[in-house]
């Protein structure tokens, strides 16, 4: 099963009145929120984090939300909805901690971001739990629910 979470209502909850993700405080309370949202479960450590309604996140916020979340509480993230802004924050800071995501495209195939080689596993591991199969073009995509 793979958790779905909401970045912009998460950030809506935890700052009204914000769009964008800057400073790390405001990472920290949006972290915060997450962590409460997946409580105690401890089923497979699946997550698809929606940035589809945030403007922008800082470095701070991509360390602190994401990487955060990645070392101490979500084996494998799949982000969806992210601009090139996004990612061009969320990519360095992946590859300084030596993590990686996995990030659904317009197309709806999946893409790796960060460190290329846990990456790869992480396809791999999804494959396996049956959560994500090759598409018709040979890529990968997440399974439907």
């Amino acid at each position: 099963m793979i958790r779905s979470i909401d970045v912009s209502a998460m950030l809506r909850q935890a700052v009204q009145g914000y769009a964008d993700l800057v400073t790390r405080p405001t990472g920290r309370l949006v972290r915060e929120r997450i962590e409460q949202a997946i409580g105690t479960d401890t089923s497979p450590p699946v997550a698809r984090m929606d940035f589809s309604g945030v403007r922008c996140i800082d470095y701070s916020c991509a360390d602190e939300i994401v990487a955060k979340l990645l070392r101490d509480r979500i084996h494998v993230l799949v982000l969806r909805g992210l601009s090139d802004g996004h990612l061009e924050a969320l990519g360095p800071v992946l590859e300084g901690h030596g993590l990686a995501v996995l990030y659904e495209q317009d197309d709806g195939t999946l893409a790796p971001l960060g460190r290329r080689e846990t990456a790869d596993a992480l396809l791999e591991e999804l494959v396996t739990l049956r959560l994500a199969a090759p598409t018709p073009g040979g890529r990968l995509a997440l399974m439907p629910a």
